[in-house]
């Protein structure tokens, strides 16, 4: 009897309960939530998508990657790599958004804005974009951190401008099924005068196969850079050679420049499930006295997917994107990269200061939206650094890193 009356009553609660109504005042709504939050009208003239992205690493590492003061003894250390919030979208189909934002970064780092623009596509000639965004350089540095193969990127990319965070600018880009192209204006700094000075930069791409299953791409790009001679540009010529959490190498000491100019090559080939990408940078970077510091790198990489899914390929962007597993259990991936790179310093009269990286690595892609990879790094250099406790020269150094990510 007790639970009947206790059956009527939660009855009686429901029947009182009204369901909300959502109206809107424009065309039908179209809401996806594949592992994101996007919103758009049946029209496609508006939409909204909030997404984002969490990296969790850890890397163990010896020799030259802890030579400042440890002497090269073995170590090991964690980091929130990225922690992002992107909100795009889309106002009356042409103009287009997005902010992105970067939280809760490493111990004395600020939270920074990554992306902040406006793009308009209602030209057929060209997309126009106005704000802050990456400077188009480098197949590897315009893959989003998401989707590359290796933990980090290409050493390659820590010696030259491309890489130095987004960067205030307006460019013209284009695409279509198997080219693209894109040159800007990019906010340098400011002369004596309190004037912006800018860098000019672009890259084109051309795609003679671009298919679902098989892609062949080549690319080439260049950076020239307008400095104030009353107001050089320090430039550093360090790395960590692919482990974040790892010290800094230095390679030369840095330069005041006036000058700098960069250029840069790359193709791909992607067959199936296999793919290999490669590219070479040339960085020249001039002082007052006109002496100057190059630095010039390559790096080849190889990947192999061993559940037989390819990577996406974005021809109107020139790069490459996600891998979609396939199956119930996730993709896997193996991956393999040989770096080389050269520091010239014409100041010293040295004729170069090399190094020499190996990365091999593991994939597991569970879903669309978490990824777990593992890395195994091998570098050398050919001038040995002295650590900073027993005085001990060192050479080389081996780490391994390891990353959980999630992204929606």
């Amino acid at each position: 009897m007790k639970r009947n009356l206790l059956a009527l009553s939660i009855a009686a609660i429901a029947g009182t309960a009204t369901a909300g109504t959502v109206t809107t005042d424009g065309p039908d709504l179209v809401i996806g939530s594949k592992g994101d939050l996007s919103i758009e009208t049946a029209d496609g003239n508006f939409s909204f998508d909030l997404g984002g992205r969490l990296m969790w690493d850890n890397d163990f590492y010896d020799g030259i990657h802890n030579s400042k003061s440890h002497d090269g003894e073995r170590a090991d250390d964690s980091e929130l790599r990225r922690s992002r919030l992107t909100a795009k979208g889309t106002v009356y189909k042409d103009w287009h958004y997005k902010l992105q934002y970067t939280f809760n970064l490493n111990a004395g780092d600020k939270n920074q804005l990554e992306d902040a623009y406006i793009k308009y596509t209602g030209w057929d000639f060209a997309d126009i974009t106005i704000g802050k965004y990456k400077i188009p350089f480098g197949l590897e540095e315009l893959i989003s951190s998401k989707h590359i193969s290796t933990i980090e990127r290409a050493v390659m990319f820590e010696f030259v401008e491309a890489s130095r965070g987004h960067r205030q600018n307006l460019q013209l880009s284009n695409g279509g099924n198997n080219y693209s192209w894109a040159v800007g204006l990019f906010e340098q700094g400011e002369d004596e005068n309190g004037a912006a000075m800018r860098d000019i930069g672009g890259r084109v791409t051309f795609a003679p196969i671009a298919e679902k299953n098989q892609v062949v791409h080549l690319g080439a790009a260049f950076l020239q850079s307008d400095i104030d001679s009353a107001n050089p540009t320090t430039q550093k010529f360090e790395n960590r050679l692919a482990v974040h959490t790892a010290d800094k190498i230095k390679f030369a000491d840095s330069i005041d420049a006036e000058d700098h100019s960069q250029y840069g090559l790359e193709a791909a080939w992607m067959t199936g499930p296999f793919s290999i990408q490669s590219e070479y940078v040339s960085s020249t970077w001039e002082d007052a006295a006109g002496d100057e510091v190059e630095y010039t790198g390559y790096y080849a990489q190889a990947t192999w997917s061993l559940t037989g899914e390819s990577r996406s390929y974005k021809a109107k962007k020139g790069y490459f994107d996600k891998i979609k597993p396939a199956g119930a259990n996730g993709a896997w991936e193996l991956v393999a990269k040989i770096e080389h790179g050269e520091v010239d310093d014409g100041r010293a009269g040295m004729e170069g200061n090399e190094f020499d990286n190996i990365t091999v690595g593991v994939n597991w892609y569970a879903n669309k939206n978490v990824r777990v990879s593992v890395n195994y790094v091998m570098s050398e250099i050919d001038t040995p650094v002295t650590g900073a406790i027993k005085g001990k020269s060192l050479d080389d150094g081996d780490a391994i890193s390891t990353r959980v990510q999630l992204a929606w």
